[in-house]
């Protein structure tokens, strides 16, 4: 009997696998255009570029918010609800580039952007490869993201310092950006685990029910499909590797209830300057910085800036 049973539960197994492989590898594509009122980019100083031959890395652009808009409240068209800006004492001039996490789009950045912007920063949101608007059909969980990112970036008008920040899989993109183009400082939220170790979890975290029908079994082997398919190892989506030698101004935010990334992961990150911060939430609580969260930023921009041999303009 047992082994009239074999087949058909390897055949299950293994159907399960294939599925599993295709989620990951196989991101579903949300719509660059969001749901916002008619005046949102104009009146958060926003611009969408589309002006790319095809295939091209889509982008929304912020330019830096006049001191009149500090400490302004702002009705959250990604999250829902508010966004309070908060004032400071300084204004900062430089570039931000800020990267999405997997299956995603260049709006979930849009709370971090306005602080940013609002601190004299311009900011640069660029859907990534194989998601969102970018028509750059090559998924490789943030592995090759840097190149299309590299060249997308380098034909475009950027001022000093520069910061590359990610968010989960988007971490990954970013770690590979900030070596390439010699980023002044990097930014980590609730960064990605290796792809073997993140799969799992975010298959609990993201869909509970389904994930209790398909065994840890066919997970596993599901994502090993997955680094096949998209060509990488899982190596290539180890931030421990990545930033080993690197030795720029690095902050982690993880999340104190993330349901998507370990505990314990953000701490077996290492890198010569880097500073670790837990903020109260879930996985995505990390994209929209609360008064603590921008004061703290702040700290970390002058301690930057003061690295830099730079002084911030004072209000």
């Amino acid at each position: 009997m047992k082994v009239l049973l074999l087949p058909p539960l390897l055949a299950l197994l293994t159907g399960c696998a294939s599925y599993v492989a295709s989620q990951i590898a196989e991101p579903q594509r949300h719509p660059a255009i969001i749901n916002a009122p008619a005046d949102f980019y104009s009146a958060m100083q926003l611009q969408q570029h589309y002006d790319c031959q095809s295939p091209c890395i889509h982008y929304v652009s912020g330019a830096p918010w006049p001191q009149s808009a500090q400490s302004t409240e702002l009705q959250d068209s990604v999250f829902g609800g508010r966004t309070e800006i908060t004032a400071s004492d300084f204004q900062v001039q430089g570039t931000v580039v800020l990267l999405h996490g997997y299956g995603d789009n260049w709006s979930w950045m849009t709370p971090w952007s306005f602080y940013f912007q609002s601190r004299g920063f311009h900011t640069l949101m660029p859907d990534l490869p194989g998601q969102a608007g970018t028509t750059v059909a090559d998924f490789s969980f943030g592995a090759r993201d840097v190149n299309y990112l590299e060249p997308w970036f380098n034909q475009l008008p950027t001022t000093r310092p520069l910061i590359v920040l990610g968010h989960s899989m988007g971490a990954i993109s970013a770690t590979y950006l900030a070596k390439a183009i010699a980023a002044d400082a990097l930014v980590l939220l609730a960064p990605s685990s290796p792809l073997a170790q993140a799969a799992p979890s975010a298959a609990k975290a993201f869909d509970p029910f389904l994930s209790l029908l398909v065994p840890d079994a066919s997970i596993n082997a599901g994502t090993q499909q997955a680094l096949k398919q998209l060509r990488i190892k899982d190596v290539d989506t180890d931030l421990r590797v990545m930033l080993n030698g690197w030795d720029k101004p690095t902050l982690v935010v993880s999340a104190q209830q993330d349901e998507v990334i370990s505990q314990s992961w953000a701490a077996q990150l290492h890198s010569l300057q880097m500073q670790q911060y837990q903020q109260q939430g879930n996985h995505t609580a990390v994209l929209k910085p609360h008064q603590q969260e921008q004061q703290l930023m702040d700290r970390w921009l002058k301690t930057v800036l003061q690295l830099l041999g730079s002084t911030p303009a004072v209000q």
